[in-house]
């Protein structure tokens, strides 16, 4: 089945999002995916990344991305440099601050070939 995508609009740029979640040790981890978008609904440029996990990892975690958490991330990616030049993938990291109500960021997979703890960057 194929994820539905969103489409948002940030300062006048339409982007499409899709926030999905895993477990991963135990730990439900949300992912919000986005891209810049055209006219013409095709995809330009990186995709724009970030892992999360629930604040308070209470006894269920229903944690879920929200239009606000997709736009707080795509903010915090534009200032960081992310932009429709370019390829592969831009990852929003634990140390750039990206601060949200009910989830925090934290870092890629090591195992799955996503960047570590570098600067931001595309891959």
């Amino acid at each position: 089945m194929e994820k539905k995508h969103r489409r948002l609009v940030v300062d006048g740029c339409q982007y499409a999002w899709v926030g999905d979640w895993r477990y991963t040790a135990g730990v439900r981890v949300v992912r919000i995916r986005a891209w810049f978008q055209t006219e013409d609904d095709k995809k330009v440029g990186p995709m724009l990344s970030v892992n999360l996990v629930g604040k308070g990892h209470g006894m269920v975690d229903c944690s879920a991305a929200m239009p606000r958490d997709a736009r707080a991330a795509i903010l915090l990616a534009r200032k960081l440099g992310w932009s429709p030049e370019g390829r592969g993938t831009f990852w929003i990291l634990p140390m750039h601050g990206l601060e949200l109500e009910t989830l925090e960021v934290v870092a890629p997979e090591p195992s799955s070939g996503q960047p570590g703890l570098s600067s931001p960057g595309y891959k």
